[in-house]
């Protein structure tokens, strides 16, 4: 498949944009997050008891918790896996002091990280969804609430 110049362009585009939308999240700029956005836009977070999240409202609603949860939360990029037409698949690391709740566990005050997978849709270069798996038995067994036996006993 030959990749035109109008298409590369999009793609350097998507990139940035991702770029910016995860700076955002890391520096908690709502404003600049939803700037990004469209109107219609979502996030679907897998393993969240609540997953979907609909409108500016309730996504700027599923920023301010996971804010709560990590006051210094920390969104790093490890890499782009793919970018077809209006989705973009990337692989992040998700890190922050526990002293919010999260999915019900109160604070600890522990230093928690996941590796997480996110489905981008964009409607141009606008981010209309995200939809976001992690493995949250990681989190909540480095967060103390979930211990998990090995294999030999």
């Amino acid at each position: 498949m030959t990749v035109t110049p109008a298409a590369e362009a999009d793609r350097d585009a998507i990139v940035r944009e991702i770029g910016q939308h995860l700076r955002a999240e890391s520096e908690q700029d709502l404003d600049a997050l939803l700037a990004g956005m469209t109107d219609d836009c979502y996030n679907l977070v897998v393993c969240d008891p609540s997953p979907y999240y609909r409108g500016p409202e309730e996504v700027a609603r599923r920023y301010r918790g996971l804010w709560t949860a990590f006051p210094d939360l920390e969104v790093k990029l490890q890499r782009v896996v793919a970018i077809d037409g209006d989705v973009a698949v990337t692989e992040h690391t998700l890190s922050g002091t526990h002293l919010g709740p999260l999915f019900g566990v109160a604070p600890t005050g522990r230093k928690l990280s996941v590796d997480t997978c996110v489905v981008w849709e964009f409607v141009g270069t606008k981010v209309r969804g995200e939809t976001v798996y992690f493995d949250l038995a990681t989190l909540l067994r480095q967060a103390g609430a979930l211990e998990l036996r090995s294999a030999q006993g």
